[in-house]
């Protein structure tokens, strides 16, 4: 295990500029905060180092155990708090590559129009993994790989294709594919059985919904029922309530 004391130590910068999105793809690397995820992360080998507060050693040692000893760093909560993206950090801490992007065309895709929120992103890629989906078209959105992003995905980010692209790179990768969108206006998505695989479920920013250029491009709109005085749901819940319901119900 290597000692690092300074906060100036040219690996700590590094590690700190990696909260923005410049560094992440210059260096092609992502920060990992917190045991949860820290322990799930599937492969070794994609893991760059790892951070551990020095009065956390102990506690994470079964973490820690899985790497080789050059690439484990013990540091004081000082540096942990320059490198750290949250206020109270859990005292370990992660830089891995980024996995490699395998497009795999399943029978449903999942693309995200103009998500902006990081909490939405994240639970959104955590429903995508539940329901087996594993590629998601991300349209102008929040990059996946930032720290809150992350932390959202409780490991989901491993699981799934995140895959930047613009609407005409999207409509040509989709042919064939029976494009949904949900809109408050649309068919009750619990009513409606005619949806054919296979699918791609549009959702669209929090604040705009989903673009002309793609709703005009949609086969089919569909809604989620409400009664009272909601008249919308943020954009992780409608994806998450439509999702299941088109993967489980039909």
């Amino acid at each position: 295990m290597v000692k690092i004391t300074s906060t100036s130590n040219p690996l700590v910068q590094k590690i700190k500029s990696l909260k923005d999105k410049e560094a992440r793809v210059l260096y092609n690397e992502f920060i990992l905060e917190g045991e949860n995820i820290v322990k799930d992360i599937p492969n070794v080998n994609l893991v760059d180092c790892i951070f551990v507060d020095q009065s956390k050693i102990d506690a994470y040692k079964y973490i820690i155990e899985k790497y080789k000893e050059d690439i484990v760093y013990e540091v004081p909560s000082k540096v942990m708090d320059v490198i750290s993206d949250t206020k109270t950090p859990s005292g370990i801490l992660a830089v891995a590559k980024k996995p490699q992007v395998n497009e795999t065309k399943g029978k449903s895709v999942v693309v995200l129009d103009g998500v902006s929120d990081p909490g939405n992103m994240g639970t959104i890629i955590r429903t995508c993994v539940a329901c087996g989906v594993k590629d998601i078209y991300a349209i102008n959105t929040v990059d996946a790989f930032s720290p809150k992003v992350v932390r959202s995905t409780m490991g989901g980010i491993f699981e799934v294709n995140v895959i930047p692209t613009t609407y005409d790179e999207l409509l040509s990768k989709l042919q064939g594919y029976n494009l949904l969108t949900l809109d408050m206006n649309g068919e009750d998505i619990f009513k409606e059985n005619n949806i054919s695989k296979p699918f791609a479920l549009v959702v669209g920013s929090e604040a705009h919904g989903v673009s002309k250029v793609l709703k005009e491009k949609c086969t089919q709109i569909l809604s989620l029922p409400m009664v009272g005085k909601i008249e919308s749901l943020n954009a992780a819940v409608s994806l998450s309530v439509a999702l299941y319901t088109l993967t489980f119900s039909k």
